[in-house]
């Protein structure tokens, strides 16, 4: 277990600190009104589905990387061999990716407007939004160093990496907004721009070191093919097919708030970000243990395995369940985190009477996070997206839907919590039965040799 705390804690406040970030543009939006937060909002919430989606098929060359370190032992020139092409695979994915995404970005506005958003608050989302999206480059190949580093145990410099995005953001961001009076735009310009200078940074530092150079993707171009992309395709769009469908119940949700008015809207957007919180924490957790994971996977070590999952579901509840009592107990600390004043009764209240729900779904969140990934450090991607299709989409959403009519938002995030659930246990179970055939099959071998 202290492996996986000394792996987990630099990359937690690695994402704690991503969370900062996001806190701090919902901060500046809340600065300008609440219909640029409502906005400000949606468009992050367009731009966040997006990335996160996408960013899960190229995210992915960090389960292919750990899983060739933990080769290494027996096969160090094959296993090197792959980290090298991983990388190089993960490079010309983030390009072509980049490139698909911004012509889908021409088309959101219309789509919003067919969800039922309003066209007002459309055109300033897209404002962010389109903003935003010279972050995805930088952002992509931030990723593939990160899975880099990470495999290796340099989780450190990802630490590092991370407070200084937000040290170059807040103030570009900032002066962009408000001195420049840029609005919304400026704070999708700033962090776009932040994204672009650390990435620069952080690869100069990576490639410098003698333990990552000779991984470095301008060496050895001949190896540079399309065929490089198959394997993180083949692994990484199962995972964005799962990403997606979590992402379309959370988001889903924030289309049904929308609905319901600016209002609604506008704490909708706080209320994710509570969740999210939580969700980066078990997040770093899950990681650490994925990666862990697949270096055993490599090295064919299935009690290592067992011994990585149990140990990190245990964090993963205790931890959740912490977050939870806080989030329930003291309501109010957590809005004026936010800005959010006493006066502003319809929002106050509001929040108080939804954010007990929310809290109760970091601990399932935090089930169905970790499971998927400890699963994906098996290369196990096919099955656990079937049950994010049943838990998210049979449960989640349509619970969302039929609850909203009759409790507004509380039954929109009670139906986020039911799909959570559900996928939480349908994984955890898939999770057992996963680690109980490797150490099956590895007896069997040993048994035949």
């Amino acid at each position: 277990m202290k492996k996986i705390v000394y792996l987990a804690l630099p990359l937690i406040v690695s994402q704690l600190i991503s969370v900062a970030l996001v806190l701090t543009d919902v901060w500046m939006m809340s600065r300008i009104s609440v219909d640029a937060l409502a906005a400000g909002g949606l468009g992050a919430s367009v731009y966040t589905f997006i990335f996160v989606v996408s960013s899960s098929i190229v995210g992915c060359v960090a389960n292919l990387i750990a899983i060739a370190f933990g080769q290494r032992a027996a096969r160090p020139e094959h296993a090197e061999r792959q980290i090298r092409l991983a990388i190089k695979g993960a490079v010309l994915l983030s390009i072509v990716l980049t490139i698909v995404i911004s012509i889908i970005f021409v088309f959101i506005p219309h789509w919003l407007v067919l969800a039922d958003q309003s066209p007002q608050i459309v055109k300033s989302a897209m404002e962010y939004a389109d903003a935003m999206k010279w972050a995805l480059l930088p952002s992509f190949l931030l990723l593939v160093l990160r899975g880099l580093t990470s495999a290796f145990g340099r989780v450190r410099s990802i630490m590092v990496m991370s407070i200084l995005t937000v040290l170059i953001n807040v103030p570009i961001s900032y002066c962009f907004a408000f001195v420049f009076n840029m609005g919304l735009a400026g704070l999708g310009y700033g962090s776009s721009l932040a994204a672009f200078l650390v990435m620069i940074g952080y690869c100069a530092w990576v490639f410098s070191r003698h333990e990552f150079n000779r991984f470095a993707p301008w060496s050895n171009l001949k190896e540079y093919s399309f065929k490089l992309i198959l394997p993180l395709l083949s692994l990484g769009v199962p995972i964005a097919l799962a990403a997606t469908l979590e992402n379309g119940l959370i988001y889903g949700g924030t289309l049904l708030a929308g609905m319901i008015g600016v209002v609604a809207l506008a704490v909708h957007q706080i209320l994710l970000q509570c969740l999210s919180f939580a969700w980066n924490i078990n997040f770093g957790l899950s990681q650490a243990a994925a990666i862990m994971v697949g270096q055993d996977y490599g090295a064919d070590n299935p009690a290592g395995i067992k011994r990585t999952s149990w140990h990190s579901f245990v964090l993963v509840t205790a931890i959740s369940g912490v977050l939870s009592a806080i989030f329930i107990l003291w309501p109010n600390a957590i809005q004026s985190l936010f800005g959010i004043s006493a006066t502003n009764t319809d929002v106050s209240q509001l929040f108080n009477s939804v954010i007990w729900i929310v809290a109760l779904c970091f601990v399932v969140d935090g089930w169905q996070l970790l499971a998927i990934n400890l699963l994906r450090g098996m290369k196990i991607v096919n099955r656990p997206t079937v049950s994010t299709a049943v838990g998210y989409w049979l449960f989640g959403l349509p619970s969302a839907w039929v609850l909203m009519s009759h409790f507004g938002l509380s039954g929109i995030w009670s139906g986020i919590g039911i799909g959570l659930a559900v996928t939480g246990v349908l994984l955890l179970l898939q999770l057992n039965s996963a680690i109980g055939k490797q150490r099956n099959t590895t007896n069997v071998l040993k048994y035949q040799h």
